[in-house]
């Protein structure tokens, strides 16, 4: 059973998880458009509340987004309407794409394809609607393992899955760009589009996941959230001496491009 995640219900704190600053954000955009050139057509599958697809228009592209939230495409059409920016909404299903074959020069997928029941057909799908010889993006916020967010974030994942035996948390991990190459887009190595550090403390992250901020907390019920916190509580207070002393935690954005085979003529 995996544990799914109504993203109407968390629109209002999607950006305080996955939001990045300004600087970081126009770096993702234009490590994105780098790859699929100015003024290229690009469609953002999952484009949630706009957060990659605003940056990646704002350097050159142009940029089509769906999303079956109606609340997150509410979101991205107001963030981009404040921005100035051209964003092209659209609510449809990642596995049933409403568009012609060979529309677009480049499709997006960021922290989305792990969540569908049906992942392997939305990139058949995705392939489907991008040119020949266009790109396949995907994209990922990683955070250091080793660091305290990291830490805690397994630790609160280990509870969860004590507290409700049988479930997983959704996912699809390496076997995505595995069934990329078996379509004809074989992925190069990932490039790190951003990276930067923040200051955060043991404290801080817990108080995050408790407020439904960390994204490992959407799924959860209330109760079960409020025990899972308590076991996490419990692992840090063993684990540091002081919860509020800040510790330096490195992010990187990576992106993992496909190129798509190119057509051999009639």
């Amino acid at each position: 059973m995996a544990i799914e995640i109504a993203f109407d219900k968390i629109a209002d704190v999607y950006d305080a998880q996955r939001g990045h600053s300004p600087e970081v954000a126009i770096a993702i955009g234009q490590a994105i458009v780098s790859q699929t050139g100015i003024g290229a057509q690009v469609l953002e599958i999952g484009i949630g509340s706009g957060r990659i697809a605003l940056p990646t228009a704002a350097a050159g592209a142009q940029v089509t987004g769906i999303d079956l939230s109606t609340a997150m495409l509410a979101t991205a059409r107001e963030r981009a309407a404040q921005a100035g920016v051209p964003l092209r909404l659209v609510k449809a299903d990642a596995q049933t794409l409403p568009f012609t074959t060979a529309t677009f020069d480049a499709a997006l997928a960021v922290h989305v394809l792990h969540l569908l029941s049906d992942w392997r057909t939305a990139l058949a799908e995705m392939v489907r609607v991008v040119k020949p010889g266009g790109v396949i993006i995907q994209g990922i916020d990683w955070r250091d393992p080793a660091s305290c967010v990291g830490l805690l974030r397994g630790q609160l994942r280990q509870a969860v899955m004590e507290l409700l035996p049988g479930a997983r948390p959704p996912g699809a991990g390496a076997a995505v760009t595995q069934h990329l190459a078996k379509l004809g887009a074989p992925a190069g190595e990932p490039i790190t589009a951003a990276r930067w550090e923040r200051a955060i403390s043991p404290a801080e992250v817990i108080a995050g996941m408790a407020d439904r901020i960390d994204a490992e907390t959407w799924a959860l019920d209330d109760e079960v959230l409020q025990q899972a916190i308590k076991r996490v509580q419990t692992w840090a207070s063993q684990r540091w001496s002081d919860l509020h002393e800040p510790q330096l935690v490195e992010h990187r954005f990576l992106l993992t491009v496909s190129r798509t085979s190119i057509a051999t003529p009639a």
